[in-house]
């Protein structure tokens, strides 16, 4: 069973840009993974896919015992390998990966520039105190470093947060952790529409591979990170199997806005186009999302800006030196 942490998006979009180019030229499987290159930190694991693929073990299993592959795109390709080409897919998920790495480097670029100025202030703001011998310089350290090692050490923690709330790992203040990220102004709505978002373009990858309805509900259903919209969605399967359409046990769900959704899916269901209108609805949702995020973005070094500027106000007029009033006033 695959232990390591998934590779980084940036990595698995190259990785399926490289598969999807060498299926899509023809090449037999055995040169092109050959001919695979994801780095330095991913050689060990590409040499264990070919070792496990020369064995004779199949493409997706290999990839997900050497850890080239998470669970869900393990599903995935082991559902396009048996319904013939698994092109298709190999495109999808690069594209997806690609389209997610770019949004998260574009975060990071946006926070440089707070962050150099926070540490600029950091260390700049002590220093007339430090001249006047007001503070030492284990003091001056103490203002500086501690704080941004403060600042650092909950950067990682959040980091480490974000990582196992998205593998979806329990915990007995999951529950409460979900609910409250839901109800969070606009944050809670972002939230939501990207789990639904991640349902339907999952189920739709899985409907184009050739994985029946009912097999791929439950599928799509395990990328869903956040358990109450989880359960809300979990509603679908039994809807089906007990005669419903899925536009139809759409149409009950509470938590997902269905407005669009439901003609997407009716339209798919009557025209016998499920997984590509189901496709296309993801889309749309996934540029909707992209204009909301990078509007955030936009806005996120504003707010640091404003902190930093708050904290040295702060500062000063903490360090104020009080008046001396005359003898006798």
């Amino acid at each position: 069973m695959s232990k390591l942490t998934p590779l980084p998006l940036r990595v698995r979009a190259q990785l399926f840009h490289h598969l999807a180019a060498m299926e899509k030229a023809g090449v037999p499987a055995e040169r092109a993974y050959s001919l695979l290159d994801l780095g330095a930190s991913a050689r060990s694991r590409v040499d264990t896919f070919r070792r496990l693929f020369a064995r004779g073990v199949d493409p997706a299993t290999a990839g997900w015992n050497s850890s080239l592959f998470t669970l869900f795109e393990t599903r995935l390709l082991r559902a396009a390998f048996g319904a013939g080409s698994p092109l298709a897919i190999y495109q999808r998920l690069a594209t997806s990966h690609a389209a997610r790495a770019a949004q998260m480097a574009t975060i990071r670029a946006r926070l440089v520039l707070p962050a150099v100025i926070l540490a600029v202030a950091l260390f700049v703001q002590p220093i007339p105190q430090l001249f006047t011998g007001a503070i030492s310089m284990a003091g001056y350290a103490a203002r500086t470093i501690l704080p941004l090692a403060v600042i650092g050490m909950a950067g990682v923690l959040l980091v480490q947060l974000n990582t196992w709330f998205s593998s979806g790992a329990p915990a007995p203040w999951r529950p409460a952790m979900e609910r409250t990220l839901l109800a969070m102004p606009l944050f809670g709505k972002l939230h939501l529409r990207r789990n639904a978002r991640d349902f339907n373009e999952s189920l739709a990858m899985l409907l184009q591979a050739g994985v029946p309805l009912f097999d791929a509900l439950p599928q799509a259903l395990a990328t869903v990170d956040n358990h109450i919209v989880r359960a809300d969605l979990a509603q679908l399967l039994p809807a089906v199997k007990s005669g419903s359409t899925l536009a139809q046990a759409i149409g009950t769900l509470r938590l997902v806005d269905t407005t669009q959704l439901y003609a997407f899916v009716q339209t798919g269901e009557e025209s016998g186009t499920l997984a590509d209108m189901l496709m296309r609805h993801a889309d749309a949702e996934s540029e909707a999302l992209a204009l909301a995020q990078n509007e955030l973005v936009n806005w996120l070094p504003r707010v640091l800006y404003a902190l930093v500027a708050i904290y040295m106000i702060v500062q000063l007029l903490g360090n104020r030196s009080p008046i001396a009033m005359p003898e006798g006033v």
